[in-house]
């Protein structure tokens, strides 16, 4: 690049290419302090295309500038025009100029308008042979006699295009489509009020909230490989359908062991949960799917001690599925962690269970405070914007610890 000493040395050159309708700048040196502030302040990859959105809206505003200028110019020179004029015509007609002749032609008692009375006035020639609504010869007559045939009487073309029951006219058809389409979507809702209440009685009606609870678990698993398997319709060891989902690891660290996670759906409402039936199910569901972590997974918050999240007897979570996911992606990654703590055969490798166990800590510490936040929103003398701001940066603080567990697993150290 040239230096601006020498840039301004150059001569500046804009070359028009009419087949491309394209403009070429080379060599141009701008030293304004306006423009050198506004560019600054943008990024360097935006400033061409900024450059070249201000050089189209500065030719595009000083084109209308031209434009108003020469209309102004117009104008002025027209005002001196009449101006003239009427000097003229005052010097060479008199004091009155052209009114007075013009009144002889044009005004009140003028040839024109004694010309024009005795053509289309209420005696004249024109209006009895042309404007007479009476006379079936005249234009006006004609036209108001073909005017009465389509819209007057009931045997009128208008009348026989808007009659619905007559056959084959247009409001006809019209309104035999219209109750076609009101038919077919009645049948539509009966059949969407039907499907409604089968799955209101079915004992399946959870399957809802699994096809919910599924999706979320295959998003929290894909950067992990791990595999999601729905088997609620299928039996386990034990010889019943305990455990919805069953989740295996992926880690190199396995070394070949089959590592589970059995994720128990609880979205049934005429069930009472409670934290004893809950843990049975999920002693029931390790057994059944051969798994070595259970997490129960409830649509809503079924009591204030369990909360979004508990962990019990170092191998259950119960958590609740929330709109933003995130007790379950924290259960889902706590389960992850401990399992392949516990099961790492490699020798060449420890891993800080106390650094482990602390950080697991803060995060069910974290999570506890964000529900207290939600729950407590009418209470709390804090405005909704500061609100929102803890509650996202608890929820990051959250999402970084889990990150942390990951990457505590990931290190290797010789012991």
């Amino acid at each position: 690049m040239a230096k601006p000493e020498l840039l301004g040395r150059i001569k500046a050159q804009i070359t028009i290419d009419d087949k491309t309708e394209s403009v070429f700048v080379r060599n141009l040196v701008l030293r304004d302090s306006e423009v050198f502030e506004v560019l600054s302040d943008q990024e360097e990859s935006e400033r061409v295309e900024f450059v070249k959105r201000a050089l189209k809206v500065g030719v595009i505003a000083l084109r209308d500038v031209f434009v108003a200028e020469k209309i102004d110019y117009v104008k002025r020179e027209f005002e001196s025009l009449c101006y003239d004029l009427d000097k003229v015509f005052k010097r060479e007609l008199g004091k009155e100029g052209m009114k007075g002749e013009l009144d002889k032609v044009f005004g009140d008692n003028g040839e024109l308008k004694n010309c024009l009375e005795r053509l289309f006035g209420s005696e004249g020639k024109l209006a009895k042979d042309l404007l007479d609504m009476n006379n079936k010869n005249s234009p006006i007559g004609q036209l108001r006699e073909t005017i009465e045939s389509y819209f007057v009487g009931k045997d009128s073309e208008v009348y026989s295009m808007l009659d619905p029951n007559a056959k084959d006219s247009p409001i006809s058809r019209l309104r035999q489509e219209i109750l076609e389409k009101l038919q077919g979507i009645e049948k539509t809702i009966e059949i969407y009020l039907a499907k409604k209440e089968e799955i209101e009685k079915a004992p399946k009606k959870g399957f809802i909230f699994e096809d919910d609870l599924e999706e979320a678990l295959v998003r929290l698993s894909k950067p992990f490989g791990d595999l999601v398997e729905r088997t609620g319709t299928k039996k386990g060891k034990l010889g019943n359908l305990k455990g919805d989902f069953v989740i295996t690891l992926n880690d190199p660290t396995t070394e070949g062991q089959s590592l589970k996670i059995v994720v128990e759906a609880k979205a049934d409402k005429s069930v009472r949960l409670t934290m004893k039936s809950l843990v049975g199910e999920l002693r029931d569901a390790i057994q059944n799917r051969e798994a070595n972590f259970a997490i129960a997974v409830t649509k809503t918050v079924i009591s204030d001690s369990i909360g979004c999240f508990h962990e019990i007897e170092g191998n259950k979570i119960i958590c609740v599925f929330e709109d933003n996911r995130l007790p379950l992606e924290v259960a889902y990654r706590i389960a992850r962690t401990y399992v392949l703590m516990r099961n790492r055969r490699s020798l060449e490798t420890t891993i800080d269970a106390e650094r482990i166990c602390g950080v697991i800590s803060k995060i069910a510490n974290d999570l506890k405070t964000v529900r207290g936040i939600k729950a407590n929103l009418t209470s709390i003398g804090k405005t909704a914007d500061t609100i929102t701001v803890d509650i996202k940066s608890l929820e990051k603080n959250i999402r970084d610890s889990l990150n942390e567990l990951q990457d505590i697993l990931s290190q290797k150290t010789r012991n």
